[in-house]
């Protein structure tokens, strides 16, 4: 997870921009095999349970988490908000890729093992430099002991 996560980081400002085509990026994070019209939609609402992530197998949400924040932040049309619920915000993995793309600061409630995030629309590309106005990595490294 960690080294997935400083990766990302690293390729920020070039390939896991937010602003760039999921469909042709190249990012490791970036779900980009979803049809075409997924990424055209203005999303008012996007809920994240899947995939699962409860294993060593299993893939997580770290993608998933990922994608709407970019889909959030990039939408043309609709309410310049998206409301993002996290399921299983109570694991580590979905609670460190939250505040890292989501957003600590757009947190608006936990319920039970449910997130809500509230994640504004970016009108301007060129004001897009990080997804966070403060890097979630203090915040996270703060809130869990390992990140392994």
């Amino acid at each position: 997870m960690k080294r997935l996560l400083e990766s990302v980081r690293g390729e920020f400002r070039s390939e896991c921009q937010l602003v760039k085509n999921l469909l042709f990026s190249e990012c490791k994070l970036a779900m980009n095999n979803l049809p075409n019209h997924v990424y055209e939609l203005s999303w008012d609402v996007i809920l994240i349970d899947g995939p699962s992530g409860y294993h060593e197998a299993a893939p997580g949400r770290m993608s998933a988490i990922f994608t709407a924040a970019v889909l959030a932040r990039s939408k043309k049309g609709g309410a310049a908000e998206t409301h993002v619920f996290v399921q299983d915000f109570d694991r580590e993995v979905e609670k460190v890729y939250s505040d890292e793309f989501l957003c600590r600061d757009n947190l608006v409630e936990v319920v039970g093992k449910l997130g809500h995030f509230v994640v504004e629309r970016v009108s301007d590309e060129r004001l897009m430099t990080e997804f966070c106005s403060v890097s979630a990595s203090a915040n996270s490294s703060s809130s869990s002991t390992s990140m392994a």
